[in-house]
């Protein structure tokens, strides 16, 4: 609506100033046939001659302007809308790609198997492998040593934190952690997600959104855990 309103005045004023170029064009004009050839008449002649050279000349600009900002301003226009459909097209393309793509498309790190824990590790065993690998925030258990099924992932301040006798297992630990709304989030399934590796990454990130959890663990067909992710490597994948 705006739009219309401010083409509606472009236009009226165009009018308006084209009906006062005429009409001192045909003054002009009258005072040059009505000049006599006295001095007088000669300076008049003289000058009508410059008004009408000036003005015709100050009017062929006003339209060069007028012209080239009206076609600067489509062009401008289509240029910025090529743009803009240009940009949806690659989103369109880049979403669906992300959205098409699995956990195994990501750069995922493979788990130190000597860096893996059963129930009845006491926490200082933990502390120990932890001062080891000082690159490690969180701890894999196992529901048996060696090659056993993931079964919990803790994150490594629990271990760290002095509120744990050195002698307590993991087990002991993790009873202690649930009666605790603070530290219950601290492992568990409010801090990991166990996927497997041909699941979709939209599927798994919205997954660990709605749970809160920092880390996947990529597991095979025995569950047993293989890989793993944090959060922000899936965050970096569909950005």
């Amino acid at each position: 609506m705006e739009r219309h309103t401010t083409s509606s005045l472009a236009f009226w004023l165009v009018v308006i100033m084209l009906g006062l170029l005429t009409g001192l064009v045909v003054t002009l004009i009258w005072c040059i046939s009505q000049a006599g050839n006295d001095e007088h008449g000669k300076a008049m002649l003289e000058f009508c001659k410059w008004a009408l050279t000036t003005l015709l000349g100050t009017f062929g600009a006003w339209i060069g302007a007028g012209a080239a900002y009206h076609f600067g301003k489509e062009n401008l226009a289509e240029s910025s809308l090529s743009t803009e459909r240009a940009l949806e097209i690659q989103q369109q393309t880049l979403r669906g790609r992300v959205r098409g793509n699995r956990v195994k498309d990501l750069a995922l790190i493979a788990l130190n198997r000597k860096f893996m824990f059963d129930p009845s590790s006491t926490r200082q065993d933990v502390v120990d492998a932890l001062g080891k690998n000082l690159n490690y925030w969180w701890v894999p258990v196992l529901d048996k040593p060696d090659h056993g099924k993931l079964a919990d992932v803790i994150h490594a301040r629990v271990f760290w934190d002095n509120q744990f006798d050195p002698k307590k297992t993991i087990a002991e630990i993790s009873t202690e952690l649930e009666g605790d709304p603070v530290t219950a989030k601290l492992h568990g399934a409010s801090f990991y997600v166990r996927v497997a590796s041909d699941e979709l990454i939209a599927d798994v990130a919205l997954k660990m959104e709605k749970c809160g959890a920092a880390v996947g663990i990529v597991v095979d067909d025995k569950e047993q855990a293989t890989y793993c992710f944090t959060k922000q490597d899936l965050m970096s994948a569909q950005t």
